[in-house]
């Protein structure tokens, strides 16, 4: 085996060793080789690095029991606290259910004496009937068309969530914007009642957004979001294919992120709306007027909804 080549071989014309070839052929400074030799091979420890290690180390395990201790001790507050809010808030799902079954009701009453004291066939009777159509406080059964929207990967739905209604991503492409738009194209179109996931809209009816759930007179909808309106199907499915609402979500649909598509329907059920009670201005410092015995007439917003056509 040769050995390499002393550094003192490698000179030039006036003597210089060559600093390249020293550097390549002696890559260890000298100073390491001189040290080590001073400690007989014995690696270098002051008399101070064992307690600061052991020090160290029981700091970091004391940092880590005192944040465990931390931790565990606010868990059961902070898990006692999220049970009783998540109490609280089925309690109040549980009544608001259970008031609106009995409006429901009262309503089906008072709509049964009101059938039983006017004529069967009577004008009355028939513009009243109209308007309440038109104002969203009948079910109506009729045919028309369905349109759905809905995120791409929609989470499960919640055990107490409303039929066909999920929770909600951290972020979702569609808000409150994009029901409206559908909605509004729909009454364009010539639908005559329209519900969003099974609530009927009214003439005064609002499409809101908070947070990241939709709300629709008030009542929390995530997707996917069924729109369902009564009309003229053959009519409705025409000019809604044409419109430039529909052609905005099918392009949005190819990219990707949301699902969108519609299909006429021969039989669809919607509920009643909740039909509020209706306000009458009056002049500054005046005392109010009796209310007038005639129904108002619906807002000029639901002058699409008449009562020809589909519904019945």
């Amino acid at each position: 085996m040769s050995t390499p080549p002393r550094s003192d071989e490698y000179r030039d014309s006036s003597g210089t060793p060559s600093l390249l070839l020293d550097l390549i052929n002696n890559t260890a400074d000298p100073g390491y080789a001189a040290a080590a030799a001073r400690r007989n091979g014995e690696p270098s420890r002051s008399w101070y690095e064992q307690p600061l290690a052991a020090l160290g180390a029981a700091l970091v395990g004391l940092i880590l029991v005192v944040a465990y201790l931390h931790a565990h001790r606010s868990a059961p507050q902070t898990a006692k606290l999220h049970a009783e809010l998540v109490s609280r808030v089925r309690a109040a799902q549980l009544m608001n259910d259970s008031l609106q079954q009995e409006i429901l009701a009262d309503q089906a009453t008072v709509n049964a004496m009101r059938d039983k004291s006017l004529p069967a066939a009577g004008q009355l009777r028939s513009a009243l009937q109209s308007d309440e159509l038109a104002a969203g406080a009948l079910a109506t059964v009729g045919s028309g068309m369905q349109v759905q929207l809905g995120v791409t990967a929609a989470p499960t739905a919640t055990p107490a969530a409303r039929v066909g209604v999920t929770n909600v991503a951290d972020t979702s492409p569609l808000t409150d914007k994009d029901i409206r738009s559908v909605v509004n194209e729909l009454w364009h179109d010539g639908a005559e009642a329209i519900s969003v996931n099974d609530i009927r809209l009214t003439p005064t009816s609002a499409i809101r957004f908070a947070g990241q759930a939709v709300l629709v007179d008030f009542q929390p909808i995530t997707s996917p979001y069924v729109i369902r309106a009564i009309g003229d199907p053959d009519v409705l499915v025409t000019n809604f294919a044409d419109s430039s609402v529909a052609s905005r979500y099918h392009t949005l649909a190819a990219l990707g992120g949301i699902t969108f598509g519609w299909s006429q329907q021969k039989h669809l059920e919607l509920p009643a709306g909740s039909a509020p009670k209706p306000n009458y201005a009056s002049p500054a410092g005046a005392s109010p007027s009796p209310a007038p015995t005639t129904r108002p007439k619906p807002s000029p917003s639901a002058a699409s909804s008449s009562t020809t056509g589909g519904a019945r």
